[in-house]
């Protein structure tokens, strides 16, 4: 699921805003304050006005950036990770029995089966290098 977090342009960390009373506290932190799709720095300016908040360091948000992020359940990453490799294991295994049999009828089976293999490890490594 994505999110959008905010964060401070230069240091990149991640900026939490506290609404107290009137006013608004800024804080940075290491961890994310999860925001909607929808966010907008000008929806922030509109909700915390630079009178009210509390740090003078941030108090007109220019600095302040929204970025996306993937909100991601723990070992899910793995799973997927795993499962994206069993082509590339598949066809490593399939290229050993290719090599290693000699009855030519058996070979071009083999050879429709590796041809169909690397189609889908490419796929899995298109998709694994774009998680970079």
């Amino acid at each position: 699921m994505k999110v959008k977090v905010l964060r401070d342009k230069d240091t990149k960390e991640f900026i939490h805003l506290y609404p107290m009373g009137e006013k608004t506290m800024v804080c940075t932190g290491d961890i994310p304050s999860l925001h909607p799709l929808t966010a907008t720095m000008e929806l922030v300016r509109d909700m915390h006005p630079k009178d009210r908040v509390i740090d003078g360091d941030y108090n007109d948000f220019d600095n302040f950036e929204f970025v996306e992020y993937d909100l991601i359940e723990s070992g899910e990453v793995g799973a997927d990770i795993r499962n994206k490799l069993s082509p590339c294991k598949n066809l490593a295994e399939l290229v050993k029995v290719f090599l290693d049999e000699e009855h030519p009828d058996k070979k071009n089976g083999l050879k429709e089966l590796i041809y169909e293999e690397i189609k889908q490890s490419k796929k899995s490594v298109n998709y694994l290098a774009s998680l970079l």
